[in-house]
């Protein structure tokens, strides 16, 4: 079975299959900002903010660290338009 980051980015790694419950807080306006983006996608909360949290670790990893992730550098770690 794919996960949804294999689906939109075929090659790539993501999470395990297994999956478990995550909670964390997030303040009011972000919320609203992610439950707006998640309408607009047709997804769910949940299903949006697992992908957004795939992509993430995807580009940590890629980086090293959180430092090397959002260091302003020439070549910027983040997929561009």
């Amino acid at each position: 079975m794919c996960t949804l980051l294999q689906a939109i980015f075929p090659g790539g790694q993501t999470m395990s299959e297994n999956k478990a419950f995550l909670t964390i807080r997030v303040d009011a306006e972000l919320r609203r900002e992610l439950m707006q983006a998640a309408q607009i996608e047709h997804r769910t909360v949940s299903g949006f903010s697992r992908l957004l949290l795939e992509f993430a670790w995807g580009q940590y990893l890629k980086a090293g660290s959180i430092r090397e992730l959002l260091s302003p550098q020439e070549e910027s770690h983040f997929i561009k338009e």
